[in-house]
């Protein structure tokens, strides 16, 4: 794990989709902005799709509507002969800017333009998402060095997760209809947020809308992900938040899992605000244009940490 999921293999890949490198080596086109309306937002789904193939995943782009739009979730998978069950690592690949400050030609205050304005999304969900191409490429090595899971293991990434889960809505509810069997769903969503000079804290998700047996489900995976973030790194404080009053309930992409039943956990930086009213410090360019991988909150050596530590935990329990 540590070996592959590393600072730089995490830096490469949201350079790649930020905009701070060509989003194709030896080709010229940088990435402006990946929001769910942006015509760079297809192009990351299909050079994302080409990295999953060179590391030998089967491949699909599974298609929805959004207000008119064709868009796709990225699903690659590792599957082994005779397994009953799916451990899934997911992230979700669209950007926004929607909390930014934006001027029109006069200078006047104007509403965020998703389909030209820049939305680099380095953090919300570049580090997600960068997290989870690095764990394939974890599996593929393992892989290559004759170990097997026993699950087979899934990695998804989704789109328009900023206009209210709708991605992850459809795939759940696909899945679902298919009959597949999800063992557990560990979301990466924003998770290179430091500022400066505070303590690392991770904050792991698992609280639910939805009663009865996900919770606990829920709560185990959360329980896994807290001992290997410990094991990776005692510096770095958990926060497990679960139940009813956990900050993250229905805002992030595992919530679409716990609607069908499956256990889930979204896995971040430290983003909310405590209960007695301490900001979190995690990124401070939340949904704004300086969301960039140059920002002085980000940081990689801190999303590596947490990257590597899903990571261990969602192969864990696909039988490595």
């Amino acid at each position: 794990m540590r070996a592959t999921v590393t600072s730089a293999a995490l830096r490469g890949h949201v350079a790649r989709i930020s905009g701070v490198e060509p989003l194709v080596e030896g080709e010229s086109l940088t990435v402006r902005s990946r929001d769910a309306a942006a015509e760079d937002n297809a192009r990351v789904v299909e050079a994302l799709a080409r990295r999953f193939r060179e590391l030998g995943l089967h491949v699909r782009r599974r298609s929805f509507r959004w207000r008119g739009r064709q868009l796709f979730n990225l699903e690659a998978e590792h599957r082994v002969a005779g397994a009953d069950s799916t451990v899934l690592i997911t992230a979700h690949l669209d950007s926004t800017a929607s909390s930014g400050d934006f001027v029109d030609a006069n200078g006047e205050p104007r509403p965020y333009d998703p389909a030209v304005d820049p939305a680099p999304g380095a953090d919300d969900d570049g580090s997600g998402t960068a997290g989870v191409m690095a764990a394939a490429e974890c599996l593929a090595a393992l892989l290559a060095d004759g170990r097997q899971p026993t699950r087979n293991v899934r990695f998804v990434l989704f789109n328009a997760e900023e206009q209210g889960l709708v991605g992850s809505k459809f795939y759940a509810r696909a899945a679902a209809a298919e009959g597949d069997r999800i063992d557990g769903v560990f979301q990466m969503d924003m998770i290179a947020g430091l500022q400066r000079g505070s303590t690392p804290k991770v904050e792991i998700h698992a609280g639910s809308s939805v009663p009865g047996p996900v919770v606990r489900a829920s709560d185990a995976l959360g329980d896994l992900v807290a001992r290997t973030v410990r094991a990776f790194d005692p510096a770095v404080t958990v926060q497990h938040l679960t139940g009813p009053c956990d900050p993250a309930v229905g805002r992030s992409d595992h919530a679409s899992f716990h609607e069908r039943g499956w256990a889930a956990v979204a896995v971040s930086e430290d983003l909310f605000s405590t209960p007695d009213g301490a900001p979190g410090t995690g990124t401070r360019q939340y949904l704004t244009p300086g969301d960039t991988l140059l920002d002085q909150d980000h940081d990689t050596d801190f999303a590596a940490t947490i990257a590597g530590s899903v990571t261990a935990a969602a192969l864990t329990l696909a039988g490595l």
